[in-house]
């Protein structure tokens, strides 16, 4: 999904007919086709960081559907679905519908630093 601009309307492209003056701000909707089905197939999902410029509303659309598909999957499969990051939890909140997850994170860089095994001095101090 690619704009002129910041402010535009988005326009979905083929990444092969992706023009010098475009800015990709979001996902298109081959790619999300693609994570919806891997997502569908998954037991577990963690998601750190939005799939676009959701600052934007009309680059939104690719973060709202691998929430909305997250979600579904929680409710209906028991995917544990584990989201990190002020700026994922930030768009989601934008959704119109009410959405389900396993774990919500707002630290997004202590978030995946704790999931690499390195030491945080805030959990240090508490074991």
């Amino acid at each position: 999904m690619v704009g002129s601009s910041f402010t535009s309307d988005g326009i979905n492209k083929d990444i092969n007919t992706i023009e010098d003056n475009d800015i990709i701000l979001d996902i298109g909707t081959k790619t999300i086709e693609i994570l919806k089905k891997i997502i569908d197939q998954s037991k577990t999902v963690l998601w750190n960081g939005p799939a676009g410029y959701f600052e934007n509303e009309n680059f939104l659309i690719g973060t709202m559907s691998i929430a909305e598909a997250i979600s579904k999957n929680t409710v209906e499969n028991s995917l544990i679905s584990i989201l990190g990051g002020g700026d994922t939890l930030a768009a989601i909140k934008q959704s119109k519908n009410k959405l389900f997850f396993t774990h919500l994170s707002t630290a997004g860089g202590a978030f995946l630093e704790y999931l690499e095994g390195k030491d945080l001095p805030g959990l240090s101090v508490l074991k």
